[in-house]
């Protein structure tokens, strides 16, 4: 009988704790699984940078090089929402060790320059060109280090990075795409120099055509590796002390090694597409509004850009959420956003399904689209914001000539992995087993695409 009472008690004492204990770990692992998740969302424009800058390194284009496309860049140029109908001139830099000189050219009777010089966060020092801080005419732009207060160059803009690391991404301006324009831009890149205050200029120039470029960041449990790496590059802003700690509490400390355990492995296995998850519904549903009213077209960013200069840093909080779902989305900001060009968003269906790759779906774009130059509309994996991998075309825009259009003048745009019979140059293929979105591009736009007076249709699904 005593051996039958001990036993009970000791059921009973069991059947206390283990939910207890249960119950415990069950809250720390959704804290860290929460917390992990936080991280890669605050560390997503970052980590855009991290890996766009890596694979100009792993392509031969080191710090003060600068890299450019001798022909329109294609599929295999993965980073976030780039277009197809202007190449790319790209560069990357540090000041950690002193200042860095970026000379931009003067512009020629053919071709010109646009863009903007970037810190690591993406934040905007300035924008370059006809459209930027020189109108055009040319200049040196001294970037200094944080807290830097030495020698200065005369006649140079001056600009203190908050970051060490710094980068461009720019666009030479050309009649169009011809073999002939196309020279010219890439004879342009070779007057554009970067180097080190006081020293001679020793740029080298990397063509970048048909090179892949794995510029996207993977959202698996390796990114937490990432971040570490990137967090001991830079200094620790106060903006980002709170955030210091939480990325302590899931294993990632500056200064200190990397060394998570198997169970932390686990929830960052889980953790970092969740993220994904979490940017892609951010960014296509939640924080950017609705352009037209009942329609499923969105703006390029969520408020709060014009405001903050692309930083999201508000006088009473840093709101990372709405920055790591915009740079999920797109790689570069722009310190005048909507003169010369103007984007909107679509991922969804009327009926709020994603678009997905394996159906078909058609678009009818409006007849006399209020531009100066030029529209296109283009595909992208909704996972990746990149390039559907290795599929051409991705864009169709009003300036080809052997794309059909209606008798009003409107145009039908075809998606789907099959093309509709008869109408392959109005298709934009898609991959069967991925989802999808579209950007829909105005160069320069007239007033009736900014204040939405002018419409777009939604898009139809067809089978």
């Amino acid at each position: 009988m005593k051996n039958i009472t001990i036993m009970l008690i000791a059921v009973l004492v069991a059947a206390c704790t283990a939910p207890a204990n249960s119950q415990e770990q069950d809250i720390r692992d959704r804290m860290l699984h929460s917390r992990s998740v936080d991280a890669v969302v605050w560390a997503m424009p970052i980590m855009n940078f991290k890996f766009y800058r890596d694979a100009l390194i792993e392509a031969g284009v080191g710090p003060n090089d600068v890299g450019y496309f001798s022909k329109i860049q294609d599929w295999r140029f993965q980073t976030a929402t780039p277009n197809n109908t202007t190449p790319y001139i790209v560069a990357h830099w540090t000041v950690k060790d002193g200042p860095i000189v970026v000379e931009i050219p003067a512009a020629t009777a053919d071709v010109g320059i646009f863009g903007t010089i970037m810190d690591a966060w993406q934040r905007p020092l300035d924008d370059v060109g006809a459209a930027g801080r020189d109108k055009g005419r040319g200049a040196k732009y001294l970037l200094l280090p944080p807290g830097y207060n030495g020698p200065l160059l005369r006649g140079a803009y001056v600009y203190q990075q908050r970051t060490h690391n710094g980068f461009a991404v720019l666009r030479p301006i050309i009649a169009d795409a011809s073999p002939e324009n196309l020279a010219k831009a890439a004879e342009y890149v070779t007057q554009m120099k970067i180097y080190p205050l006081g020293d001679e200029p020793n740029t080298k120039y990397v063509d970048l055509y048909g090179k892949l470029l794995e510029m996207t960041p993977v959202l698996d449990e390796s990114i937490y590796e990432e971040i570490h790496e990137f967090i001991n590059e830079e200094p620790v802003e106060e903006m980002n002390l709170t955030m210091m700690g939480l990325l302590a509490r899931i294993g990632i400390r500056k200064d200190e090694p990397f060394e998570p355990n198997a169970d932390l492995q686990a929830i960052y296995a889980e953790a970092a597409p969740d993220a994904l998850e979490y940017m892609i519904d951010q960014y296509h549903r939640r924080l950017t509004p609705f352009f037209y009213e009942g329609k499923k077209w969105s703006g390029l960013v969520p408020p709060g850009s014009a405001e903050t200069e692309w930083s999201y840093e508000f006088p009473t909080y840093f709101d990372y959420t709405a920055k790591g779902a915009l740079y999920y989305a797109i790689i570069t900001s722009v310190k005048n956003y909507g003169s010369a060009s103007f984007y909107l968003d679509l991922a969804e269906t009327p009926e709020g399904e994603w678009l997905y790759g394996g159906k078909n779906y058609k678009l009818v774009m409006p007849p006399n689209v209020p531009v100066r130059d030029f529209w296109a509309i283009t595909t992208y994996d909704l996972e990746t914001a990149s390039y559907l991998r290795d599929i051409e075309p991705s864009s169709i825009d009003s300036n080809m000539t052997d794309v059909k259009k209606n008798s009003d003048g409107s145009m039908d745009i075809y998606f789907g992995p099959k093309a509709p019979a008869g109408m392959e140059s109005n298709w934009l293929p898609t991959d069967p087993d991925r989802r999808f979105f579209l950007l829909a591009r105005f160069y320069g736009p007239e007033i009736e695409i900014v204040n939405g007076s002018f419409e777009l249709n939604d898009i139809e699904l067809i089978d």
